[in-house]
């Protein structure tokens, strides 16, 4: 699989962050990084050679920023004011000319489709800003956790939580020289499943090109050594998967005892931490656009797994770990999702949060019933769903919405629960971190914005010079973003924008990585790599 070659078509390698220059009437954030865009040579490659039609149709849409002419108009005083101040004027001019540019370069993507742009049929893009509701009394809500102890592994997709938190010490600076690399041994075959981790144990999967051979690995977390290596029992490949997503991209989750991964049409399968499979469960059908992607969670004497597909039959399923025996199957809509479900307490009652095409919905993880539901999602998504400070949130995109809601309640809780809405920032693939009051999302193209948790206003937002598929995690108060370009990137985080980091391995990263003990492990095209400070 030419990855590396496929990867390098998305790419973003625009300039650093500059200066405004006009320091008395600055661009609004999603203004200057749209202004630096339209001047990037490669930015515009991505938009004309690149992009997909259906890339293409949500990111036209960021020409409606909070910073646009007519509200710099409004700010100001109105036409004649502005136009009777030279300087007023020039800034004026200029946010017309940064809309103005924008919008010819999506006219050039869109005529490489041959199709003439939205924007000029009428099609409105959606007002920016943030509707704030009262969503009513929150209660304390936190994750229910896959097994005891998980606290302090990597059981599953995005740590012990599903978050992608921890309190842990990591490195701030490595290399591909060496620095600060512990060890980097090869992984036998492909995939971009997320390492996870118990005690001395790292476990991934992989699959050979097609699909035929599917496989679970073991390594030694001291020295990187593959313990030992277990295909899985062949079946025919689905069909229809894209080369980026592959046929092992979701990530194993571990009670200490087994690991059970999710391969496809191999099925879900247990092994112990010798190897031994002890069950497999592959009465599903597997047939949606780009393949599976949704990994199995853990809740109490349960494996969980929600799958949804458009060309057959979606669900959530739930198994006995230590049997794979059916507990139940509850059908769900035909849509296109790849996102994973958490498992919250709120009130002492837990819920299965699913977020899917158009909805979000919470089920009761013991019987499978389907308890509410949340309107406001994208018709894909991806990313798993958020736990804050008494909200959930749900990302979605491409530049979709960010919602912020109170789990609970029964039936359509849409008008009850929901805190507030974004209208653009989702990413399509990463899915955001809540930390200390402010949520961060770093889109596939590069933008990462800072919102404020509690109603949704832009802090800040900037570009980084990467495509990204991984999510992030937060570890010391610094946020550590795996880039597709191979780059690491350190931020703080806080109110400010700032890069305290750059780290190239050299290679690809499409998984999320994982930390135990003040180390980073991260998987690469074709490594698993061990980050870490030398041992004093």
């Amino acid at each position: 699989m030419k990855r590396l070659a496929l990867l390098s078509l998305c790419l973003i390698a625009a300039a650093q962050p500059a200066e405004d220059g006009d320091k008395k009437y600055p661009l609004g954030p999603q203004l200057r990084v749209l202004a630096q865009d339209v001047k990037s040579p490669t930015y515009r490659k991505l938009v004309t050679q690149k992009m997909l039609a259906t890339d293409l149709a949500a990111e036209w849409q960021r020409v409606a920023t909070e910073d646009n002419p007519e509200s710099f108009l409004a700010a100001h005083g109105g036409k004649a004011k502005v136009f009777a101040d030279a300087e007023l004027k020039r800034a004026y001019e200029r946010r017309v000319q940064v809309r103005n540019d924008f919008l010819d370069l999506m006219r050039a993507g869109f005529q490489r489709y041959k199709q003439p742009a939205p924007f000029d049929r009428g099609a409105k893009a959606e007002p920016p800003g943030t509707l704030v509701k009262k969503a009513g009394t929150r209660q304390p809500l936190s994750v229910v956790m896959p097994a005891p102890g998980a606290e302090r592994q990597w059981p599953r997709f995005r740590g012990p939580s599903g978050q992608g938190t921890t309190r842990q010490k990591l490195p701030v600076r490595w290399g591909k020289d060496g620095t600060n690399v512990v060890w980097r041994v090869p992984v036998p075959e492909e995939g971009n499943s997320s390492p996870v981790i118990w005690g001395e144990r790292i476990f991934l999967t992989g699959a050979s090109a097609g699909g035929k051979k599917r496989f679970v690995y073991c390594f030694d977390r001291a020295n990187g050594k593959l313990l030992w290596s277990r295909q899985a029992p062949a079946q025919r490949p689905e069909p229809g998967v894209r080369p980026k997503n592959g046929h092992a991209s979701a990530t194993p989750v571990t009670d200490g005892e087994r690991v059970v991964v999710f391969l496809g049409s191999c099925g879900l399968l247990c092994y112990d931490f010798e190897g031994k499979l002890l069950w497999k469960y592959d009465e599903l059908r597997f047939d949606t656009t780009h393949g599976t992607g949704s990994s199995p969670v853990l809740y109490k004497d349960k494996v969980l797994l929600v799958h949804d597909q458009n060309r057959a039959d979606s669900f959530l399923v739930a198994l006995d770990k230590k049997s794979g025996k059916l507990l139940y199957k509850k059908p769900r809509p035909h849509a296109m999702t790849w996102s994973t479900p958490i498992v919250v307490r709120c009130g002492g009652k837990d819920e299965l949060v699913f977020a899917g095409a158009s909805t979000v919905k919470g089920y009761d993880p013991d019987t499978g019933k389907e308890l509410w539901s949340l309107a406001g999602t994208t018709v894909e998504v991806i990313p798993t769903v958020v736990v804050g400070k008494g909200l959930l949130y749900s990302a979605s995109g491409r530049n979709g919405p960010v919602l912020a809601f109170r789990p609970g309640g029964s039936g359509d809780v849409t008008g009850s629960h929901l805190a507030w809405r974004t209208v653009r920032v989702g990413p399509q693939v990463p899915s955001p971190l809540y930390l200390d009051g402010r949520l961060y999302a770093v889109n596939d193209f590069g933008i990462i914005t800072c919102l404020d948790a509690e109603d949704g206003k832009l802090i800040w937002q900037h570009r980084l010079q990467s495509a990204f598929s991984a999510s992030p995690i937060e570890a010391g108060g610094l946020l550590y973003l795996c880039g597709e370009n191979g780059v690491t990137y350190v931020l703080r985080a806080g109110d400010k924008f700032e890069v305290v980091a750059r780290n190239d391995l050299g290679s690809p990263i499409l998984a999320s990585p994982a930390a135990v003990e003040n180390r980073l492990y991260v998987r690469t095209e074709k490594e698993l790599v061990c980050i870490g400070a030398p041992r004093k």
